[in-house]
């Protein structure tokens, strides 16, 4: 059983054959694209995050208990910038890691570049600078303690600035620097 359709710009009546459902369903644009397998929703899933372990299931998270995780994982990061830095003003010095979160892998690779240069045993330390015209200003300097005299130190920090820091400066985002304190 087929009923005349005219389908081309000649006017040309061309038979068409009833579809069937079956054959509705094999042309269907749903029957040609397999269906993805359901998501499990996060509350029914036994999954859950390293860093949220302490939120069990099927709740949801309070900002007291994503503020306790956000503290967790700051002093998580700023403990293991210990080992590399004397840190003046500790609290201080946290509050702007925790600012500037983007200086945290930075902070960490900067000590082992400087020690190319001047040193396993060398000393860093780590603190706020505020400028004192703007004080709502500051930045986070890596200061080098040395006991080279300055002709020899500002040769090496030269050499570190030319052949490292200046390429990769655009990574602190002018909220880092490095520089020489004699000692």
């Amino acid at each position: 059983m087929s009923e005349l359709v005219a389908t081309n710009p000649f006017g040309f009546f061309v038979p068409r054959k009833k579809t069937s459902p079956e054959r509705k369903k094999k042309d269907n644009f749903e029957a040609v694209i397999p269906s993805q397998p359901k998501l499990q929703d996060y509350k029914d899933s036994s999954y859950v995050l390293d860093s949220l372990s302490e939120i069990t299931k099927n709740q949801s998270l309070t900002p007291e208990q994503i503020a306790k995780v956000q503290i967790k994982t700051v002093n998580q990061e700023f403990s293991s910038l210990i080992r590399y830095y004397e840190i003046v003003k500790v609290e201080d010095v946290k509050g702007f890691v925790s600012r500037n979160p983007f200086l945290t892998p930075l902070l960490k690779e900067i000590p082992n570049k400087i020690y190319q240069y001047f040193g396993k045993d060398q000393k860093l330390a780590l603190q706020i600078l505020y400028e004192p015209d703007f004080p709502q200003s500051s930045e986070l300097w890596i200061l080098v303690l040395t006991e080279l005299s300055a002709k020899e130190a500002r040769s090496i920090m030269n050499k570190f600035d030319k052949d490292w820091w200046l390429k990769n400066l655009y990574k602190a985002d002018c909220k880092l620097n490095v520089g020489i304190e004699y000692v």
